[in-house]
């Protein structure tokens, strides 16, 4: 997952805001983040392979552990390049989806986009998800500003 990442954050023009440098998670934390996600009720990793050790798409969700926000989790989700528009994204947020109603008790589900990736915009419409509000200038990269827009499906 770390390989994958360092992957992801090295592409040009990659709607993440995280420079690859930036990135330095240790095999220790991304084991601690695991674990975190295992063992919270309100949280989720989830990950796409095509064969046994090929890597080519991840979804994490979390929540908060206060009573009154434990039932709205945000999620982020990154896809290979190779991958990308071949349906693995709609498969993480319908397995995403699918846990969310499992629990019983998630009512919300949200997420944070940059206005201008329309690709992704799409696809969490195409699920439900609607523009809740934006975030101006929330985002400065390649020397210069992005909208995010926060987006949300309620259950």
């Amino acid at each position: 997952m770390l390989a994958f990442a360092r992957t992801l954050f090295a592409e040009p023009a990659l709607y993440l805001p995280m420079a690859p440098d930036e990135f330095s998670l240790s095999l220790e934390e991304e084991e601690a983040v695991i674990e975190r996600h295992r063992t919270a009720a309100n949280a989720v990793f989830l990950l796409a392979f095509d064969g046994p050790d090929c890597l080519v798409g991840m979804l994490n969700a979390s929540g908060s552990a206060r009573r009154a926000l434990r039932h709205a989790v945000e999620f982020g989700m990154s896809v290979a390049k190779p991958y990308r528009g071949r349906g693995v994204g709609q498969t993480l947020l319908a397995a995403l989806l699918e846990w969310a109603r499992a629990t019983g008790f998630i009512t919300r589900i949200e997420l944070k986009v940059y206005e201008a990736n329309l690709p992704a915009r799409r696809l969490y419409e195409k699920f439900g998800f609607a523009v809740e509000g934006r975030r101006r200038r929330a985002i400065f990269q390649d020397g210069r500003y992005f909208d995010d827009l926060i987006m949300a499906l309620l259950l």
